[in-house]
């Protein structure tokens, strides 16, 4: 397996950062494909083929957020978000939405290479294997499709619990939070950060991509199916 993406797409309307970054990433054996926004993209019909995608937040019609929502909930892709836009809403929004990472402009290419290589080696190569997931009555225990078991905060236990209860459901930030007994924050930042880390910590140790995701502007939904241990 590559230790380095080999399709990646980038969504930006900055066509001299585009030009200079595809050359660069070409030269480390990538095949970069730009496009200048999220329609083009879309209609291109070609969302399965790329294995990693370089968003901007700023784009023209749907924005960087939105798309990548739109895509986190149909790809288990590498998402990275390098965007000009400053300060935490900004971080908060793209993290929330589902990218892996978000580097701020303006930004060196070596820069946007580690992030990627960062990202992909915590992903697994980012072909990540769907399938079925199992889970402790307790829910302290929730176990990968290829049988790697994790071991679950009382917190990251009630946070799947609760969207496990609620099927495909989308179950809203302030009532995930409440029942999750995370501590409410105006903007939901505690419960976001949460999620952030048992997403990041269940792709890491169990290889493969997380089983939920977020619904932008909801909150977050159950993405594969989980099966309740038996014993």
């Amino acid at each position: 397996m590559s230790d380095f993406p080999e399709n990646i797409c980038i969504v930006d309307d900055d066509e001299e950062f585009v030009h200079f970054l595809s050359k660069y990433l070409g030269a480390r054996k990538s095949r970069c494909t730009a496009y200048a926004s999220a329609e083009e993209l879309l209609k291109s019909n070609s969302l399965s083929q790329y294995e990693f995608f370089i968003i901007d937040l700023g784009l023209p019609g749907i924005d960087g957020v939105d798309l990548t929502t739109l895509l986190r909930g149909q790809s288990s892709a590498g998402i990275l978000v390098a965007s000009g836009r400053l300060g935490p809403d900004a971080f908060n929004s793209a993290l929330a939405a589902g990218a892996d990472m978000f580097v701020n402009k303006p930004l060196r290419f070596d820069q946007v290479y580690h992030a990627i290589q960062s990202i992909w080696r915590r992903l697994g190569a980012s072909a990540l294997k769907r399938g079925q997931w199992t889970i402790s009555r307790d829910a302290r225990m929730l176990v990968s499709p290829a049988g790697k078991p994790l071991e679950l905060t009382t917190t990251e236990g009630r946070i799947v619990s609760i969207l496990l209860e609620a099927g495909p459901a989308p179950v809203a930030r302030a009532h995930l939070a409440e029942a999750a007994g995370i501590v409410p924050s105006a903007d939901d930042r505690n419960l976001d950060a949460a999620v952030f880390r048992l997403r990041r910590k269940v792709e890491k140790l169990a290889d493969c991509a997380a089983p939920f995701r977020t619904v932008h502007g909801v909150g977050y939904q159950i993405s594969e199916i989980i099966l309740l241990e038996n014993n």
